[in-house]
């Protein structure tokens, strides 16, 4: 039975099937028509279960579909990321996160990865030039601020960071088709940085930094929180979405039609030190911090909720390097070469960290840009966990991350 078939029964069930009128050379639909093995077993109770299942999928997300064929292979599509979602959540033992169906399940991986600009469609991060870049850059300002983050990490860390609690971070935001997530992560950056200077919080624009800051940045097709923060300093501040609101598209930049939020110009911005989970909790401490990490696996884009575990995310081609190593392995020397960088994707917010209640697993608390039906309400918690083999954590969140310091 061909997909076009297989959905034909998934849909319509066997009583409308025996009425879809087949050319007289359709030998599969013929076969449908008159019944068969196939037929029997997909007009079944379990045919019935996904049929009334996808219809109000179909519903919940107000989908809509330019043919019958379009609508069929999507059905198919989403019956087999159905498959391997429920497959994920019946594990022996529990996972420690559950999936879930959400407005991605019509699509496949890759037209995900395609959509968001993940995998092999994202832009890549040459972490080489990346890091030479901020050794040799690094205001007076920003340097005296990673002292204190030093300090502070020998001192006493919060149990627990709630800025989405404390008022500090908007609501989740949906960047769409475009893959202009970066943008996303700066302004939510700011936004978490000037509510702690001035107890207003005021979401910020970023079409504007996706119209305007296209020297370095490239829009919908990617950019880095790092250097959007260096625009900021530029053109000191930035509208707000109100008054420049998203597109979800690169546009002609008119960022003279709008005047600056008070409070939002940079005086600059510290990366916080790489591989090192107490560093990023003391920046956490305070206030949100801005990330990149591995968003393009199966698991990621159907995440529901739980504490997101996987040995597969952030990892790097290469294992670190054991005692007499030396070959095809990663050490301090070469942990920015593309065997031994994790290949981040994506762009996210750091807005808390804690411990899981039920399983007592650590965990940072972490705003994305797929809008509320995505995670935990837009939100995902990925462990604290690291591993002797990945020190870059999971999914690769401390690899790269950098937060604000506003004039």
């Amino acid at each position: 039975m061909n997909r076009f078939a297989l959905a034909l029964v998934l849909l319509f069930g066997g009583d409308l099937v025996s009425s879809y009128q087949a050319t007289p050379n359709d030998a599969v639909m013929s076969s449908i028509v008159l019944g068969g093995d196939d037929g029997a077993m997909l007009g079944s109770s379990v045919g019935e279960e996904l049929r009334s299942m996808f219809v109000e999928w179909v519903n919940e997300f107000e989908k809509e579909y330019p043919s019958v064929e379009e609508m069929l292979e999507r059905m198919l599509v989403w019956v087999e990321n159905h498959a391997r979602i429920e497959e994920h959540n019946n594990q022996e033992p529990a996972p420690s996160f559950t999936l879930a169906h959400n407005r991605f399940s019509d699509m496949t991986q890759d037209e995900f990865q395609q959509m968001h600009f993940l995998g092999d469609f994202a832009t890549g991060i040459d972490a080489e030039k990346v890091k030479v870049q901020k050794k040799f850059s690094t205001p007076a300002v920003e340097e005296a601020e990673r002292r204190m983050l030093r300090s502070q990490k020998t001192s006493s860390l919060a149990d627990m960071i709630n800025w989405v609690e404390s008022g500090a971070v908007a609501p989740v935001k949906n960047q769409g088709h475009c893959g202009d997530c970066w943008a996303f992560s700066t302004t939510g950056a700011i936004e978490g940085a000037r509510f702690i200077k001035t107890g207003e919080l005021t979401p910020l624009s970023e079409q504007m930094l996706t119209d305007c800051d296209t020297k370095v940045d490239n829009g919908c097709q990617g950019g880095l929180m790092d250097n959007a923060f260096k625009y900021d300093e530029t053109i000191k501040g930035l509208c707000s979405e109100e008054d420049y609101p998203y597109e979800a598209a690169n546009k002609e930049c008119r960022m003279d039609s709008c005047t600056a939020v008070p409070d939002t110009e940079l005086k600059t911005y510290v990366d916080v030190d790489d591989q090192d989970a107490e560093a990023l909790m003391a920046a956490v401490n305070i206030g949100p911090v801005s990330v990149a990490i591995q968003a393009g696996q199966f698991v990621f884009q159907f995440y529901h909720g739980g504490v997101f575990e996987s040995s597969s995310c952030g990892k790097p081609l290469w294992d670190m390097c054991l005692e007499g190593d030396n070959d095809n392995c990663c050490n301090s020397e070469n942990k920015y070469g593309k065997q031994c960088f994790p290949k981040v994707d994506h762009a996210v917010l750091v807005v808390g960290y804690g411990t899981d209640e039920t399983t007592g697993k650590p965990y940072w608390l972490v705003k994305n840009s797929w809008g509320q039906s995505w995670g935990e309400e837009g939100y995902v918690r990925l462990s604290r966990d690291t591993t002797d083999d990945n020190l870059w954590g999971v999914c690769g969140i401390l690899s790269i991350s950098s937060y604000p310091i506003l004039l």
